[in-house]
């Protein structure tokens, strides 16, 4: 199965790009609050950033990686513990984790994506696929 997970490849394309999540952790879109909708890149980042599922912390990039041993119910449950660790309503994580897994179904291992509310872009190309990413020195 693929799935998004936080990675500092490619941050500063943007000049409100930042990277706090830990490397390679599950991340999701989830958006906590509204401000985002009219302008992703203005003050509120909720339009912008994938959240960690263990560390919390976001990034304005993520890598679509391959994970053959994980199921889909494996991701939803994930996703609905973290949700409730963060003290969220995690009632609406199982269709979260459909809506994101099919997002990411269409995009080859290794893309590097960054998100405009629900939409998710490609921004550039690791060679992921073959468990390396290039040094960014």
């Amino acid at each position: 199965m693929k799935l998004l997970t936080a990675t500092a490849y490619a941050q500063g394309l943007r000049v409100d790009d930042f990277h706090w999540a830990v490397e390679g952790e599950l991340v999701t879109l989830r958006a906590f609050c509204d401000l985002h909708l009219d302008r992703p890149h203005g003050r509120c980042e909720c339009g912008r950033v994938f959240i960690g599922l263990g560390s919390y912390y976001g990034t304005t990039t993520a890598m679509v990686r391959s994970f053959p041993g994980i199921t889909e119910a494996d991701y939803r449950d994930a996703l609905r513990n973290s949700l409730d660790a963060q003290g969220w309503d995690a009632c609406g994580a199982d269709a979260e984790a459909t809506r994101l897994i099919a997002e990411v179904s269409r995009l080859p291992v290794g893309a590097i994506v960054e998100r405009f509310v629900d939409d998710l872009a490609v921004r550039a190309l690791s060679d992921a696929d073959i468990g390396r990413v290039p040094d960014r020195r």
